[in-house]
């Protein structure tokens, strides 16, 4: 999964992602979640807080941010649903 905060006034872009993602890394550094971030937490020594992102996981139930899912099949990143999220759990995607 990466988390990452878009510059003021982007919108984030599956489609776009999807290409420069594929083009840029090697298919095992590719995230298959992108969680959308509208600010980033720091701890004390600023560094990047990643304890409460991997404690609430990719779960749409539990994640009020942007979260999108990796579908090779479509060629982009496509909003997580709780379909989604149950295949996944149940082993039926292949991540």
């Amino acid at each position: 999964m990466a988390c990452i905060r878009p510059k003021e006034n982007c919108e984030f872009n599956g489609e776009s992602t999807y290409r420069h993602v594929n083009t840029q890394l090697p298919n095992y550094a590719r995230p298959r979640f992108i969680r959308i971030k509208s600010a980033i937490e720091l701890t004390a020594t600023f560094k990047y807080s990643k304890v409460q992102l991997m404690e609430e996981g990719f779960n749409p139930a539990v994640i009020k941010d942007g979260l999108y899912f990796l579908d090779d099949e479509e060629r982009l990143y496509v909003q997580m649903t709780q379909d989604i999220y149950n295949s996944v759990k149940n082993h039926d995607f292949k991540l």
